[in-house]
Protein backbone atom coordinates (compact mmCIF):
# COMPACT_ATOMS: atom_id res chain seq x y z
CA UNK A 1 0.00 0.00 0.00
CA UNK A 2 1.48 3.34 -1.21
CA UNK A 3 1.49 6.59 1.10
CA UNK A 4 -1.62 7.69 -0.18
CA UNK A 5 -3.43 4.95 -0.25
CA UNK A 6 -2.61 4.65 3.44
CA UNK A 7 -3.53 8.34 3.86
CA UNK A 8 -6.74 8.02 2.66
CA UNK A 9 -7.69 4.59 4.46
CA UNK A 10 -6.64 6.60 8.03
CA UNK A 11 -8.68 9.61 7.09
CA UNK A 12 -11.37 7.31 6.55
CA UNK A 13 -11.35 5.78 9.75
CA UNK A 14 -10.81 8.87 11.23
CA UNK A 15 -14.41 9.77 8.94
CA UNK A 16 -15.95 6.67 10.87
CA UNK A 17 -14.69 7.43 13.88
CA UNK A 18 -16.36 10.74 14.12
CA UNK A 19 -19.63 9.75 13.31
CA UNK A 20 -19.21 6.86 15.85
CA UNK A 21 -18.75 9.39 18.28
CA UNK A 22 -21.14 12.18 17.34
CA UNK A 23 -24.04 9.63 17.16
CA UNK A 24 -23.37 8.44 20.69
CA UNK A 25 -23.71 11.81 22.19
CA UNK A 26 -26.53 12.04 20.54
CA UNK A 27 -28.09 8.78 22.46
CA UNK A 28 -26.52 10.11 25.56
CA UNK A 29 -29.53 12.30 26.87
CA UNK A 30 -32.18 9.38 26.56
CA UNK A 31 -29.10 7.45 28.31
CA UNK A 32 -29.13 9.52 31.60
CA UNK A 33 -32.72 9.48 31.61
CA UNK A 34 -32.88 6.02 31.61
CA UNK A 35 -30.49 5.76 34.40
CA UNK A 36 -31.94 8.21 36.77
CA UNK A 37 -35.35 6.33 35.90
CA UNK A 38 -34.17 2.84 36.94
CA UNK A 39 -31.94 4.33 39.89
CA UNK A 40 -35.23 6.03 41.21
CA UNK A 41 -37.16 2.67 40.68
CA UNK A 42 -34.57 0.75 42.52
CA UNK A 43 -34.28 3.16 45.14
CA UNK A 44 -38.08 3.01 46.03
CA UNK A 45 -38.21 -0.86 45.50
CA UNK A 46 -34.65 -1.43 48.19
CA UNK A 47 -35.82 1.24 50.27
CA UNK A 48 -37.40 -0.65 53.23
CA UNK A 49 -35.24 -3.28 52.53
CA UNK A 50 -31.02 -1.56 52.80
CA UNK A 51 -29.39 0.41 54.91
CA UNK A 52 -30.61 4.23 54.26
CA UNK A 53 -27.12 5.46 54.83
CA UNK A 54 -26.16 3.27 51.76
CA UNK A 55 -28.54 4.12 49.50
CA UNK A 56 -28.55 7.32 50.32
CA UNK A 57 -24.66 7.26 49.12
CA UNK A 58 -25.68 5.25 46.02
CA UNK A 59 -28.33 7.84 45.54
CA UNK A 60 -26.04 10.92 45.89
CA UNK A 61 -23.14 8.74 43.42
CA UNK A 62 -26.11 8.07 40.97
CA UNK A 63 -27.26 12.01 40.68
CA UNK A 64 -23.30 13.23 40.84
CA UNK A 65 -22.26 11.04 37.86
CA UNK A 66 -25.57 11.69 35.70
CA UNK A 67 -24.93 15.56 36.58
CA UNK A 68 -21.49 15.05 35.18
CA UNK A 69 -22.09 13.31 32.03
CA UNK A 70 -24.73 15.91 31.48
CA UNK A 71 -21.88 18.26 31.82
CA UNK A 72 -19.71 16.74 28.92
CA UNK A 73 -22.76 16.82 26.55
CA UNK A 74 -23.10 20.14 27.33
CA UNK A 75 -19.77 21.11 26.66
CA UNK A 76 -19.86 18.58 23.50
CA UNK A 77 -23.02 20.54 22.13
CA UNK A 78 -21.04 23.98 22.76
CA UNK A 79 -18.03 22.54 20.77
CA UNK A 80 -19.64 21.05 18.30
CA UNK A 81 -21.19 24.09 17.21
CA UNK A 82 -18.18 26.10 17.38
CA UNK A 83 -16.01 24.53 14.95
CA UNK A 84 -13.95 21.41 14.18
CA UNK A 85 -14.05 18.63 16.96
CA UNK A 86 -10.55 17.10 18.84
CA UNK A 87 -12.78 13.69 18.76
CA UNK A 88 -10.04 11.57 20.58
CA UNK A 89 -10.64 14.02 23.50
CA UNK A 90 -14.51 13.50 23.43
CA UNK A 91 -14.75 9.70 22.81
CA UNK A 92 -12.19 9.68 26.30
CA UNK A 93 -14.57 11.66 27.71
CA UNK A 94 -17.49 9.64 26.84
CA UNK A 95 -15.44 6.24 27.72
CA UNK A 96 -14.64 7.86 31.18
CA UNK A 97 -18.60 9.39 31.59
CA UNK A 98 -19.20 4.70 31.08
CA UNK A 99 -16.82 4.04 33.15
CA UNK A 100 -17.98 6.38 35.91
CA UNK A 101 -21.61 5.09 35.40
CA UNK A 102 -20.57 1.13 35.12
CA UNK A 103 -18.77 1.96 38.67
CA UNK A 104 -22.09 3.68 39.98
CA UNK A 105 -24.37 0.78 39.01
CA UNK A 106 -21.45 -1.45 39.92
CA UNK A 107 -21.49 -0.28 43.53
CA UNK A 108 -25.11 -1.32 43.79
CA UNK A 109 -24.07 -4.60 43.85
CA UNK A 110 -22.62 -4.33 47.05
CA UNK A 111 -24.57 -1.38 48.41
CA UNK A 112 -27.78 -2.65 47.87
CA UNK A 113 -27.25 -5.84 48.14
CA UNK A 114 -30.18 -7.80 50.69
CA UNK A 115 -28.37 -10.56 52.61
CA UNK A 116 -31.68 -11.98 53.82
CA UNK A 117 -33.91 -10.88 51.13
CA UNK A 118 -33.96 -13.24 48.13
CA UNK A 119 -36.24 -11.67 45.88
CA UNK A 120 -34.75 -8.14 46.45
CA UNK A 121 -31.66 -9.62 45.48
CA UNK A 122 -32.98 -11.15 42.35
CA UNK A 123 -34.66 -7.73 41.62
CA UNK A 124 -31.24 -6.48 42.32
CA UNK A 125 -29.72 -8.84 39.67
CA UNK A 126 -32.91 -8.24 37.16
CA UNK A 127 -32.20 -4.34 36.94
CA UNK A 128 -28.11 -4.71 36.64
CA UNK A 129 -29.02 -7.14 33.82
CA UNK A 130 -31.06 -4.82 32.23
CA UNK A 131 -28.70 -2.42 32.58
CA UNK A 132 -26.48 -3.86 30.52
CA UNK A 133 -29.02 -4.71 27.57
CA UNK A 134 -29.61 -1.52 27.54
CA UNK A 135 -26.44 -0.01 27.52
CA UNK A 136 -25.21 -1.72 24.00
CA UNK A 137 -26.61 0.37 21.32
CA UNK A 138 -25.67 3.85 23.07
CA UNK A 139 -21.98 2.73 24.25
CA UNK A 140 -21.28 0.31 21.37
CA UNK A 141 -19.91 2.37 18.45
CA UNK A 142 -16.90 3.95 20.76
CA UNK A 143 -13.94 2.02 21.51
CA UNK A 144 -13.61 -0.19 24.72
CA UNK A 145 -17.15 2.45 26.28
CA UNK A 146 -19.57 -0.73 26.65
CA UNK A 147 -16.77 -3.23 28.33
CA UNK A 148 -15.65 -0.33 30.85
CA UNK A 149 -19.46 -0.06 31.59
CA UNK A 150 -20.52 -3.40 31.61
CA UNK A 151 -17.55 -5.06 33.54
CA UNK A 152 -17.51 -2.76 36.70
CA UNK A 153 -21.34 -3.73 36.81
CA UNK A 154 -21.49 -7.43 36.57
CA UNK A 155 -18.04 -8.03 39.21
CA UNK A 156 -19.62 -6.78 42.38
CA UNK A 157 -22.95 -8.61 42.43
CA UNK A 158 -21.12 -11.99 40.66
CA UNK A 159 -19.16 -11.96 43.69
CA UNK A 160 -21.74 -11.53 46.06
CA UNK A 161 -23.64 -14.21 44.34
CA UNK A 162 -20.57 -16.28 44.20
CA UNK A 163 -19.41 -15.37 48.23
CA UNK A 164 -22.98 -17.04 49.75
CA UNK A 165 -21.82 -20.33 48.16
CA UNK A 166 -25.30 -22.08 47.66
CA UNK A 167 -26.36 -24.15 44.87
CA UNK A 168 -28.92 -21.06 43.88
CA UNK A 169 -26.90 -18.06 44.41
CA UNK A 170 -24.08 -20.46 42.51
CA UNK A 171 -25.97 -20.62 39.67
CA UNK A 172 -27.17 -16.93 39.64
CA UNK A 173 -23.78 -15.88 40.35
CA UNK A 174 -22.90 -18.20 37.23
CA UNK A 175 -25.78 -16.98 34.74
CA UNK A 176 -24.99 -13.43 35.60
CA UNK A 177 -21.16 -14.15 34.05
CA UNK A 178 -22.51 -15.72 31.12
CA UNK A 179 -24.76 -13.14 30.17
CA UNK A 180 -22.40 -10.81 30.77
CA UNK A 181 -20.41 -12.74 28.56
CA UNK A 182 -23.10 -12.52 26.08
CA UNK A 183 -23.69 -8.75 26.35
CA UNK A 184 -20.20 -8.36 25.61
CA UNK A 185 -20.25 -10.26 22.31
CA UNK A 186 -23.63 -8.46 21.07
CA UNK A 187 -21.92 -5.32 21.84
CA UNK A 188 -18.77 -6.32 19.84
CA UNK A 189 -21.44 -7.16 17.22
CA UNK A 190 -22.87 -4.35 17.33
CA UNK A 191 -20.26 -2.31 16.44
CA UNK A 192 -18.82 -4.04 13.76
CA UNK A 193 -22.67 -3.10 12.61
CA UNK A 194 -21.96 0.42 13.12
CA UNK A 195 -18.73 0.24 11.68
CA UNK A 196 -19.53 -1.66 8.21
CA UNK A 197 -22.58 0.59 8.64
CA UNK A 198 -20.22 3.90 8.49
CA UNK A 199 -18.13 2.47 6.23
CA UNK A 200 -20.79 2.03 3.53
CA UNK A 201 -22.31 5.36 4.59
CA UNK A 202 -18.70 7.39 3.63
CA UNK A 203 -18.11 5.19 0.63
CA UNK A 204 -21.25 6.21 -1.01
CA UNK A 205 -20.88 9.65 -0.44
CA UNK A 206 -17.46 9.23 -1.69
CA UNK A 207 -18.93 7.63 -4.74
CA UNK A 208 -21.49 10.14 -4.92
CA UNK A 209 -18.67 13.05 -4.96
CA UNK A 210 -16.78 11.43 -7.34
CA UNK A 211 -19.43 11.31 -9.53
CA UNK A 212 -20.40 14.59 -9.19
CA UNK A 213 -16.66 15.52 -9.90
CA UNK A 214 -17.23 12.95 -12.81
CA UNK A 215 -20.19 14.83 -13.98
CA UNK A 216 -18.44 18.28 -14.00
CA UNK A 217 -15.44 17.22 -15.34
CA UNK A 218 -16.82 15.66 -18.52
CA UNK A 219 -18.79 18.90 -18.89
CA UNK A 220 -16.25 21.56 -18.42
CA UNK A 221 -13.06 22.21 -20.41
CA UNK A 222 -10.15 21.59 -19.44
CA UNK A 223 -7.85 24.31 -20.29
CA UNK A 224 -10.30 27.14 -19.80
CA UNK A 225 -12.02 25.35 -16.51
CA UNK A 226 -15.53 27.12 -18.24
CA UNK A 227 -18.60 24.81 -19.63
CA UNK A 228 -17.61 22.90 -23.03
CA UNK A 229 -19.53 21.94 -25.96
CA UNK A 230 -21.14 19.03 -24.27
CA UNK A 231 -23.10 21.59 -21.46
CA UNK A 232 -23.29 24.19 -24.04
CA UNK A 233 -25.61 21.57 -26.56
CA UNK A 234 -27.13 19.95 -23.35
CA UNK A 235 -28.39 23.70 -22.32
CA UNK A 236 -29.19 24.92 -25.83
CA UNK A 237 -31.68 22.01 -25.84
CA UNK A 238 -33.13 22.86 -22.68
CA UNK A 239 -33.38 26.39 -23.21
CA UNK A 240 -34.96 25.91 -26.50
CA UNK A 241 -37.42 23.56 -25.29
CA UNK A 242 -38.67 25.98 -22.22
CA UNK A 243 -38.09 29.16 -25.09
CA UNK A 244 -41.04 26.88 -26.87
CA UNK A 245 -43.14 26.33 -23.96
CA UNK A 246 -43.11 29.68 -22.85
CA UNK A 247 -42.82 31.46 -25.89
CA UNK A 248 -40.21 33.61 -25.19
CA UNK A 249 -36.84 34.14 -27.11
CA UNK A 250 -33.46 32.70 -27.02
CA UNK A 251 -30.53 34.24 -28.22
CA UNK A 252 -26.69 32.51 -29.41
CA UNK A 253 -23.60 34.22 -29.72
CA UNK A 254 -20.57 32.69 -31.58
CA UNK A 255 -17.07 34.05 -31.54
CA UNK A 256 -13.77 33.25 -32.65
CA UNK A 257 -10.18 34.69 -31.69
CA UNK A 258 -9.09 36.35 -34.79
CA UNK A 259 -5.82 35.45 -36.52
CA UNK A 260 -5.67 32.25 -33.58
CA UNK A 261 -3.47 30.02 -35.98
CA UNK A 262 -1.06 33.44 -36.53
CA UNK A 263 -0.97 33.72 -32.79
CA UNK A 264 -0.11 30.74 -32.50
CA UNK A 265 2.80 30.28 -34.81
CA UNK A 266 3.92 34.18 -33.88
CA UNK A 267 4.17 33.57 -29.77
CA UNK A 268 3.85 29.72 -29.46
CA UNK A 269 1.84 27.25 -27.96
CA UNK A 270 2.54 27.61 -24.61
CA UNK A 271 1.24 31.24 -24.94
CA UNK A 272 -1.73 30.33 -27.25
CA UNK A 273 -2.80 28.33 -24.16
CA UNK A 274 -2.97 31.37 -21.53
CA UNK A 275 -4.40 33.39 -24.72
CA UNK A 276 -7.71 31.27 -24.22
CA UNK A 277 -7.43 31.19 -20.64
CA UNK A 278 -7.27 35.32 -20.06
CA UNK A 279 -9.95 35.39 -23.17
CA UNK A 280 -12.19 32.65 -21.48
CA UNK A 281 -12.08 34.28 -18.13
CA UNK A 282 -12.94 37.85 -19.82
CA UNK A 283 -16.08 36.03 -21.79
CA UNK A 284 -17.14 34.97 -18.61
CA UNK A 285 -16.85 38.29 -16.03
CA UNK A 286 -18.95 39.76 -19.19
CA UNK A 287 -21.78 38.14 -18.64
CA UNK A 288 -23.45 39.75 -15.82
CA UNK A 289 -26.99 37.32 -15.55
CA UNK A 290 -26.67 33.63 -13.54
CA UNK A 291 -28.70 32.10 -16.71
CA UNK A 292 -26.44 33.06 -19.40
CA UNK A 293 -23.97 30.30 -20.33
CA UNK A 294 -20.21 30.72 -22.46
CA UNK A 295 -18.53 27.84 -23.25
CA UNK A 296 -15.61 26.52 -25.30
CA UNK A 297 -16.63 24.49 -28.53
CA UNK A 298 -14.07 24.54 -30.43
CA UNK A 299 -10.61 24.78 -30.66
CA UNK A 300 -10.49 28.93 -30.40
CA UNK A 301 -14.19 29.06 -30.76
CA UNK A 302 -16.72 30.47 -28.40
CA UNK A 303 -20.43 29.99 -27.67
CA UNK A 304 -23.22 32.35 -25.33
CA UNK A 305 -26.23 30.72 -24.86
CA UNK A 306 -28.86 33.77 -23.82
CA UNK A 307 -32.58 32.71 -22.86
CA UNK A 308 -34.91 35.42 -22.57
CA UNK A 309 -33.05 37.96 -25.11
CA UNK A 310 -33.97 39.14 -28.11
CA UNK A 311 -31.82 39.52 -31.19
CA UNK A 312 -31.46 43.23 -30.36
CA UNK A 313 -30.19 42.49 -26.47
CA UNK A 314 -28.16 39.79 -27.48
CA UNK A 315 -25.87 42.34 -30.00
CA UNK A 316 -25.84 44.41 -27.06
CA UNK A 317 -24.29 41.41 -25.25
CA UNK A 318 -21.97 41.01 -28.07
CA UNK A 319 -20.93 44.55 -27.69
CA UNK A 320 -20.23 44.10 -23.88
CA UNK A 321 -17.89 41.07 -25.25
CA UNK A 322 -16.02 42.97 -27.83
CA UNK A 323 -15.10 45.77 -25.09
CA UNK A 324 -14.26 43.13 -22.56
CA UNK A 325 -11.71 41.36 -25.13
CA UNK A 326 -10.24 44.83 -25.76
CA UNK A 327 -9.83 45.93 -22.67
CA UNK A 328 -7.29 43.16 -21.84
CA UNK A 329 -5.13 44.66 -24.32
CA UNK A 330 -3.93 41.55 -25.21
CA UNK A 331 -1.11 41.90 -27.78
CA UNK A 332 -1.03 40.21 -31.15
CA UNK A 333 2.05 40.93 -33.30
CA UNK A 334 0.77 38.39 -35.60
CA UNK A 335 -2.00 39.62 -36.88
CA UNK A 336 -2.74 40.81 -40.29
CA UNK A 337 -5.32 43.59 -39.17
CA UNK A 338 -4.86 44.31 -35.79
CA UNK A 339 -1.67 44.45 -33.19
CA UNK A 340 -3.74 43.21 -30.07
CA UNK A 341 -5.97 40.19 -29.74
CA UNK A 342 -9.89 40.67 -31.20
CA UNK A 343 -12.81 38.65 -31.84
CA UNK A 344 -15.44 38.34 -34.34
CA UNK A 345 -19.11 37.77 -33.36
CA UNK A 346 -21.83 36.01 -35.16
CA UNK A 347 -25.57 36.29 -33.50
CA UNK A 348 -28.66 34.84 -34.05
CA UNK A 349 -32.51 34.57 -31.80
CA UNK A 350 -35.12 32.01 -31.79
CA UNK A 351 -37.72 35.05 -32.89
CA UNK A 352 -36.11 34.60 -36.72
CA UNK A 353 -38.75 32.69 -39.08
CA UNK A 354 -36.68 30.26 -40.30
CA UNK A 355 -34.83 29.26 -36.81
CA UNK A 356 -36.95 25.95 -36.14
CA UNK A 357 -34.64 23.73 -33.84
CA UNK A 358 -31.25 24.80 -31.60
CA UNK A 359 -29.12 23.19 -34.63
CA UNK A 360 -30.45 25.66 -36.98
CA UNK A 361 -30.45 28.62 -34.17
CA UNK A 362 -26.47 27.63 -33.89
CA UNK A 363 -26.14 27.32 -37.57
CA UNK A 364 -27.35 30.63 -38.34
CA UNK A 365 -25.00 32.53 -35.64
CA UNK A 366 -22.17 30.01 -37.36
CA UNK A 367 -23.21 32.25 -40.21
CA UNK A 368 -23.36 34.78 -39.59
CA UNK A 369 -19.57 34.57 -37.87
CA UNK A 370 -18.63 33.58 -40.73
CA UNK A 371 -19.76 36.69 -42.05
CA UNK A 372 -18.15 38.59 -39.61
CA UNK A 373 -14.77 37.26 -40.54
CA UNK A 374 -15.33 37.86 -43.82
CA UNK A 375 -16.08 41.20 -43.33
CA UNK A 376 -12.84 41.81 -41.74
CA UNK A 377 -12.91 40.55 -38.05
CA UNK A 378 -13.68 42.14 -34.84
CA UNK A 379 -16.78 42.93 -36.37
CA UNK A 380 -20.24 42.01 -34.83
CA UNK A 381 -22.61 40.22 -37.49
CA UNK A 382 -26.26 39.65 -36.31
CA UNK A 383 -27.85 36.73 -38.40
CA UNK A 384 -30.39 37.47 -41.70
CA UNK A 385 -32.32 34.32 -42.02
CA UNK A 386 -35.48 35.07 -41.38
CA UNK A 387 -35.69 38.89 -41.37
Amino acid sequence: MGFMDEYHTESARRDVSALQIERSYRQVPISLVINLLNGFILAAVVWTAADTSSLLLWSLLLIVVTGGRFLVLRAFRKAAGGGPLNHEIWRRRFVIGACAAGLVWGAAGVLLFHPDSFPHQVFLAFVLGGMLAGAIPVLSSVDHAYPCFAIPVVIPISVQMFTWGDHVHLTMGLMMVIFAIAMLASSAQVRSLFRDSDNLRNELFSSIEAGHELERMVRQDALTQIPNRRLFEEELETEWRRSERESISLSVITADIDHFKEFNDHYGHPDGDRCLKKVARALQAALSRPGDVVARIGGEEFGFLLPRTTLDGARNVAEQLRDGISKLNLPHDGSPTDGKVTLSFGVASSDQASVNSPAELLRASDMALYDAKRRGRNEIVLSSQGI
